[in-house]
């Protein structure tokens, strides 16, 4: 409080008594200071993108009418506004599932804060080929088969789409878009189906008849 002004500043929740005093003579207030008020939250990062299957953690962050910033991200309540696009979970860490774009909201009361969700189409995190180790003698075929899996779980033959390789032509080749490769002579070949920067690898051992 301001000595010569009569200024009385909440510092935290309580109560005071103001006392002015001049010379013996003395007069006295009660001055009560609640706690402060939430006045808005901030939910960060305002807007996201991520790929369907993806999560993205969200960040709620309180101001209060003292000035004061505060982490609520545990304590408030989390909601999407399309739980078909995306879902979000207590701690604020959000699933999404399909395309579209979803609202995030942070509720605490009545103050709430909202970010936007951006579901995009799901990528390609892995190939499996298989068989992944076979066998054949010099002039057989043998047929190999590429099957992706995506960020949402789901799969996809992935044989006629990627493209293939052998590591040694001398040994196996392979047609490149239909995974059927050949034994040329006794070795190993290392055979690879890539799509994008996603590859995945099998091993094929040619024997001499």
């Amino acid at each position: 409080m301001g000595l010569h002004t009569g200024l009385a500043k909440g510092v935290m929740a309580g109560t005071a008594t103001i006392t002015a005093t001049s010379g013996k003579i003395s007069g006295s207030a009660s001055l009560t200071v609640t706690a402060a008020v939430l006045t808005s939250i901030a939910v960060t990062p305002a807007t996201a993108s991520v790929a369907a299957g993806k999560t993205q953690q969200f960040t709620a962050t309180g101001t209060y009418n003292n000035g004061t910033t505060q982490n609520l991200t545990s304590s408030v309540t989390w909601t999407s506004s399309a739980s078909s696009v995306a879902t979000v979970s207590a701690s604020g860490l959000a699933t999404s599932i399909e395309q579209g774009t979803a609202t995030i909201t942070a509720t605490s009361g009545t103050v709430s804060g909202s970010a936007t969700l951006t579901v995009t189409a799901a990528v390609l995190t892995s190939i499996a080929v298989t068989p992944s180790s076979a066998s054949v003698a010099t002039g057989a075929p043998q047929q190999f088969t590429a099957t992706g899996t995506y960020s949402n779980g789901t799969t996809q033959n992935l044989t006629t789409t990627a493209s293939w390789t052998s590591s040694n032509t001398s040994v196996a080749t392979i047609k490149v878009h239909t995974g059927l490769a050949t034994g040329v002579a006794a070795g190993t070949a290392t055979i690879t189906a890539t799509s994008g920067a996603i590859h995945g690898t099998a091993t094929l051992t040619v024997t001499v008849v």
